[in-house]
């Protein structure tokens, strides 16, 4: 068995184990084409209206997505889509498609490791090239290409930053800070001031992974491939300097963070963070909406995570909102022309405005002035992939609860060692 295939089935396995089904539907129908059009018309009797399930990952965007339903379903009478969000999403969807009851719809992200296996083992749509495409900019198309294939058409794309309360801030006659020094002086005049500079949601290790592996991609150079170096059993985390001040800098921003970070979950630091409890929060910009939805009054925008030089501030862009077929999904037709519905310029206009996300579809515009400082950055293409999406699957979990450890214990030595366990010769195992 190749690595990428033990990969899969260990956490397969383990989903197994875990997940109860969430349809008793049985998946059905033919095959697909490259161009994403089903080689079955329909699985529905003629004359029945057409019922496809729509599964989406992003937990955030349900109310948005029901809007969007109900005027496709007005626009195509006979077709009924039912959205379907459930926990622990990316897991549910692998015991799904392996065990063909797959929805005939459904979000995923071309960066995880267990869809691109699952894609090459040919269970999901090629649409290369095809017609579901024409209309997704061509950088973010070949950002979400696997070994040289589209199977998801990208419809926005996600970024991490800096929330910040404009109001505090201006208060206490704070600029935005362009280096990472500044920010760190920033936060001194914020608890000088006797208020709370960050919010931090440490009890969740998935939050922590993500600042990780942003954070990573930003202040250590060439991280990638050294980490493939690494991963291949030729190097060691010890080997690059760079990686103990990475770690202190991650350690020592928590000293101006609330009582109790690692006792903080992402609904918690969130809601504080909506009622002004904090200056600053750094998370990704799908916490827009769920912010001004806690507290419409709060004003409050974004800044990049600042280099230490201004002039490699950059952002991470991955491919956030991404919609595929699966190759033995029902209703294949219908599953396509809800995927055309969905990728239109004035629908994805719709779903960024509400969102707050940068879309991946050519002619959409920027309306939300909250993300406009990283929208900027990444129009002038100043971005970097998320360097996760060449990690083994369960590499980046191990990462998060390596690093929720460390900040429990400020163990930099410790941490560097787990890191070298976590990466080291993993792709030869």
């Amino acid at each position: 068995m190749n690595t990428a295939g033990k990969w899969t089935s260990v956490l397969l396995a383990s989903t197994l184990a875990i997940v109860t089904a969430c349809s008793n539907e049985n998946a059905g129908g033919a095959g697909a084409g490259k161009d994403g059009k089903a080689e079955s018309p329909s699985t529905t009797p003629a004359g029945q209206k057409a019922k496809i399930e729509y599964f989406q990952m992003k937990s955030e965007m349900v109310d948005v997505v029901n809007e969007l339903i109900k005027d496709f379903q007005s626009k195509n009478p006979n077709i009924t889509v039912e959205q379907n969000n459930v926990p622990n999403p990316e897991n549910v969807w692998t015991m799904r498609v392996s065990t063909d009851d797959a929805p005939a719809v459904f979000t995923h992200f071309p960066h995880n490791a267990v869809f691109q296996q699952m894609s090459k083992e040919g269970r999901v749509v090629d649409l290369t090239g095809g017609p579901l495409m024409a209309n997704v900019s061509p950088a973010l198309a070949d950002l979400s290409k696997i070994d040289g294939k589209n199977y998801l058409v990208p419809i926005a794309v996600a970024t991490l930053g800096v929330h910040y309360n404009v109001d505090m801030f201006n208060e206490l006659g704070l600029k935005i800070p362009q280096t990472y020094d500044e920010l760190i002086a920033t936060a001194d005049k914020i608890k000088a001031a006797g208020k709370t500079p960050f919010y931090f949601h440490d009890k969740d290790w998935n939050g922590i992974r993500q600042e990780v592996v942003s954070r990573m991609g930003l202040q250590i150079p060439d991280v990638q491939n050294f980490l493939d170096s690494v991963m291949k059993g030729k190097a060691h985390i010890t080997d690059n300097a760079a990686f103990k001040p990475f770690a202190q800098k991650l350690y020592d921003l928590r000293k101006y963070s609330q009582k109790d970070a690692l006792g903080t979950g992402y609904d918690d630091a969130l809601r504080e963070f909506a009622n002004g409890k904090s200056a600053m929060w750094y998370t990704g910009i799908w916490a827009i909406q769920p912010i001004k939805k806690s507290n419409p009054n709060l004003k409050f925008s974004m800044f990049p995570m600042p280099a230490a030089d201004s002039a490699n501030t950059k952002v991470q862009v991955s491919v956030d909102t991404a919609i595929g077929i699966p190759t033995k999904g029902k209703n294949q037709a219908e599953a396509k022309k809800f995927i055309e519905y969905m990728s239109s310029k004035e629908v994805v206009q719709k779903y960024v405005d509400l969102s707050g996300y940068p879309a991946a579809i050519n002619g959409v515009t920027n309306n939300n002035k909250e993300i406009t400082s990283l929208s900027d950055l990444i129009t002038a293409g100043k971005v970097y992939p998320t360097i996760e999406r060449v990690w083994p699957p369960g590499v980046n979990g191990d990462v998060g609860k390596a690093t929720q450890e460390m900040l429990a214990t400020g163990d930099i030595d410790g941490y560097l060692k787990a890191l070298d366990k976590i990466f080291y010769n993993k792709l030869n195992q």
